[in-house]
């Protein structure tokens, strides 16, 4: 089988838009939370604006599968991307506007903003996967590669912009050191990179590599006769039932909900108890291994339900601990802050590793057989389910009901 390496590279960067705009957002927290009116309860605003903004997904699907409304998918893509850059460049400029607003002075400039960047990344979940079921089915491993580098870009820009660095005085009060650069210029890389997204979804439509990908190049000649026996005995094979669609669907929803609703709610209670170097180790490390789980599929594909269903028992179990991490905070487990730190970073990054392996597996299995652009629809839409419902389960456990603490920057 023949890929091309452009292609791979190019899907690779258009899949590093689904996220990038609302994660940049999420790295710069700890800048904004000091100049904004909010402070530190600006986050729970935040988490509220995506939160609704998933609903975007929602009237997508009811217009698209309940009303039966044919939607142009190309066209609808091209002006999501233009709306990310428009809102990535906007807070370049408008991330620090106030008003009087409803008896409080509020941010509302980057309420909006950072609405349309969810609303494009919600919405790329049911909006983008579709579009990749044109390709070749190596190719959506490429799509969740760039999911993964629209974690990691911010927060190995975040690292090198040095926003949490501080020291301790003798009082045990901390001192953060100025960042390496500003607030506007890390918003202005991002834009940079969600503007190479569009330029690389722009080429692969021009180009027509959606359907010139699909023509892959056989090892061997087979004849007609056999080449049609191999694809009835391969769609006997792999086509889901009933029950395997509904395990993978689910599995997709779980796994989602731990990776982008659990464990992002509660990873800085898990890790800053022992550290910010455990905290940056932690997130960064993670979002490293991510993009590099993904690429495991072309090694390693496991198509057996029992073995993925152990697979996402181990993955459960690693955001279990982590959860009880956050949950023991700002107590350290087993008293140990060395043997504390070692388990939150393991655990972030076996967890982290397990879920985008599962996450491109459950969509390749999903695409295989008929109806491959309606699964990979209801995919990406229990994506969104499950980091709707991760974090809606989360929201109320860390925001209101205050469950868990943090623990002072210096002890």
């Amino acid at each position: 089988m023949k890929i091309s390496l452009l292609t791979f590279a190019l899907v690779a960067i258009f899949g590093s838009s689904s996220w990038i705009g609302t994660n940049s957002v999420w790295m710069e927290l700890s800048l904004l939370t000091a100049k904004l009116p909010e402070g530190w309860n600006l986050p729970s605003y935040l988490s509220a604006i995506v939160q609704i903004a998933c609903l975007g997904p929602l009237i997508y699907s009811i217009i698209l599968k309940g009303i039966k409304v044919s939607i142009p998918t190309v066209p609808l893509i091209f002006v999501f991307m233009i709306l990310a850059c428009c809102c990535q460049l906007g807070l370049c400029f408008f991330w620090s506007d106030t008003s009087y607003i409803f008896g409080a002075v509020r941010s509302w400039p980057l309420y909006l903003l950072l609405f349309g960047l969810a609303i494009v990344d919600a919405i790329s979940s049911v909006l983008f996967l579709p579009f990749m079921a044109k390709f070749h089915p190596a190719f959506l491993n490429a799509y969740f590669v760039g999911m993964g580098l629209s974690a990691l870009i911010p927060s190995l820009l975040s690292l090198i912009q040095g926003t949490s660095n501080y020291w301790c005085d003798g009082n045990k009060v901390p001192h953060y050191d100025p960042p390496r650069f500003s607030v506007p210029v890390f918003f202005l890389i991002n834009f940079f990179f969600t503007c190479a997204a569009l330029g690389a979804f722009v080429i692969l439509y021009k180009t027509g590599a959606h359907k010139n990908s699909t023509k892959v190049v056989p090892d061997t000649l087979d004849t007609p006769a056999e080449s049609v026996e191999k694809e009835e005995s391969s769609f006997q094979e792999t086509s889901a039932s009933g029950a395997r669609l509904a395990f993978l669907l689910i599995a997709t929803a779980l796994v989602n909900a731990q990776m982008n609703g659990i464990v992002t709610s509660v990873q800085s209670y898990a890790t800053l108890v022992y550290s910010q170097n455990t905290y940056h180790y932690a997130v960064t490390l993670a979002n490293v291994v991510s993009p590099l789980a993904s690429w495991l599929q072309f090694f390693l594909k496991i198509q057996s339900i029992p073995f993925l269903a152990a697979l996402t028992l181990c993955s459960s179990f690693c955001t279990g601990v982590i959860v009880y991490l956050a949950a023991l905070s700002p107590n350290w487990i087993f008293g140990s802050e060395a043997v504390g730190s070692a388990i939150s970073i393991a655990s972030s990054l076996i967890a982290a590793g397990l879920h985008s392996y599962l996450r491109v597996m459950f969509a390749a299995l999903l695409r295989e057989g008929n109806h491959k652009e309606s699964r990979l629809f209801w995919c990406g839409a229990f994506i969104q389910i499950g980091s709707f419902t991760g974090s809606a389960i989360m929201f109320p456990l860390v925001n209101v009901w205050k469950l868990f603490r943090s623990a002072p920057s210096c002890r």
